[in-house]
């Protein structure tokens, strides 16, 4: 679906996207792909290894939009109406729920103004989020005010395998996207009652979200075929409710919202997933941005992103820019050394030494250690720790990020979300010298869940004070805290 073209012949400089990739680095971000795109033409595109472009990566909320599209698909070929209330389509869970819950629409729950504003734990609790939602009070009139509301996509996705006996996913890739060139091996997790995740369990590459946001932006027309109904298309990505509600200024939440789609300042519209899986979409300059990451930790990456995103989209040019063959080839060479983000630091240390191999007891701790170890070798090295009488054993590179396995026991279900099992999670990890008394661990996991763990060793004389700070939804919860030791 898509050809490469130079920068310079679509109105964008090199030297400005060079630019743009350097600052989000220089935050050090975790990021795994991007790709610039302009009309049918990637001008930009790369992965940071040990990614690559058939890496499938959970797109989080972004799948809320891919049920939007399922909707808008069924709504053309005449299997709903946008005015249907939600509980016509599952009429199991009407039984005593109020008249507020009865109104609900289809628009309402795609444009996040339906009668629920504060939701309940569900994780782990139930079979059936869909039965978990309709435990959730009435708190608001129903198409008035804008919530964010997870889980009533979930719902509308629910609605749609009802309709087509698909899933959300497979109905729109047995319409139209394979046909584009979106990956076969592309999946959805499924939750214990045997849904599919609408709201966040869409897993497929960085190019399969290209072409998603391309559909779109597109208006649902593809080789000259209308796929889904144009005014529906229209609708979707324009202004449907205000989510201006709060003082907080942004460049990616405050400018409205359509079905399922986030509108910006700009003339367009995003697609975002927790971590800062995103699409940023132009509609003057006809331009997509794409970001798969893990920066579930972060404050202001994604406003960074965004940000910088704007300012490249305003440097763009209507007219070919002369070609530029030294800043393309430099533009080239960064996007083909990119890696995952590393822990940075020196190798080695006079400290490591006094260290390497001795084994600290722990004074009593939240994080329920009793006892640690760090073990360096020259290019690799091990922290072991005993939690709960279990020991459990972090292996890493040094001042490179080394493929491993890692968890505490148990780890998120490979294909439902809201159960564990026991195993361990894909992840790569990397140790250094921070300070001449202090060695820093970075783990990241890279699965069909994302987190990271930084874990901080500073020595003094024959003693220790650890620090572990994690990120990641329902990732090694509550392995964060302090604690101290000593040989």
């Amino acid at each position: 679906m898509f050809n490469e073209k130079t920068p310079e012949s679509l109105g964008i400089s090199s030297e400005k996207i060079l630019d743009f990739l350097k600052f989000i680095d220089s935050y050090k971000m975790s990021t795994h792909s991007v790709i610039i795109a302009r009309e049918n033409s990637i001008v930009a595109e790369c992965h940071y290894a040990p990614i690559d472009k058939n890496f499938l990566h959970r797109m989080y909320s972004v799948s809320k939009s891919f049920v939007s599209m399922a909707i808008g698909l069924a709504y053309t070929e005449g299997l709903l109406s946008l005015d249907d209330t939600i509980l016509s389509h599952l009429p199991e869970y009407a039984e005593g729920k109020d008249d507020y819950f009865k109104s609900v629409t289809i628009r309402d729950m795609l444009s996040m103004q339906s009668n629920v504003n504060r939701f309940s734990p569900w994780w782990g609790l139930t079979e059936d989020r869909s039965d978990a939602y309709y435990k959730n009070p009435t708190g608001q009139l129903p198409g008035t005010l804008f919530a964010y509301d997870s889980m009533g996509s979930a719902l509308l996705g629910n609605i749609v395998e009802r309709l087509t006996g698909k899933t959300f996913l497979d109905y729109s890739k047995d319409s139209f996207l394979l046909e584009m060139g979106f990956s076969k091996e592309s999946y959805t997790l499924y939750e214990p009652g045997g849904h599919t995740v609408g709201d966040s369990g869409v897993v497929c590459t960085a190019r399969d979200l290209l072409i998603f946001a391309r559909f779109i932006l597109n208006k649902g027309m593809y080789n000259g075929r209308q796929i889904i109904d144009r005014t529906f298309m229209e609708e979707a990505v324009k202004k449907q409710s205000d989510n201006n509600l709060s003082p907080d200024i942004t460049d990616f939440n405050t400018s409205g919202y359509g079905y399922l789609i986030w509108k910006t300042h700009k003339s367009g519209f995003s697609l975002i997933g927790m971590g800062d899986q995103i699409a940023i979409c132009d509609i003057d300059k006809d331009f997509i941005f794409v970001i798969t990451s893990d920066n579930q930790g972060s404050a202001v990456s994604r406003s960074l992103i965004f940000h910088e995103a704007f300012k490249l989209i305003d440097s763009i040019e209507n007219e070919p820019l002369e070609e530029n063959e030294a800043a393309l080839n430099e533009l080239n060479l960064y996007l083909s050394s990119r890696k995952i983000s590393v822990q940075e630091g020196t190798l080695t240390s006079p400290k490591a030494k006094d260290v390497s191999g001795i084994k600290y007891t722990m004074d009593e701790n939240t994080l329920k250690l009793s006892d640690i170890a760090l073990t360096l070798e020259k290019d690799k090295g091990t922290f072991s720790f005993t939690k709960e009488g279990k020991v459990h054993i972090l292996s890493f590179g040094i001042g490179e990020n080394i493929k491993t396995e890692f968890s505490l026991g148990m780890r998120t279900h490979q294909s439902c979300m809201g159960k564990n099992e026991e195993g361990a999670f894909t992840t790569f990890a990397s140790g250094a010298w921070t300070e001449e008394n202090k060695f820093s661990i970075k783990a990241q996991i890279i699965d069909n869940y994302f987190g990271q763990v930084v874990i901080h060793l500073y020595f003094k004389n024959d003693e220790v004070s650890l620090v572990i700070r994690k990120s990641g939804q329902y990732v090694l919860d509550g392995f964060s805290g302090y604690a101290m030791g000593h040989k």
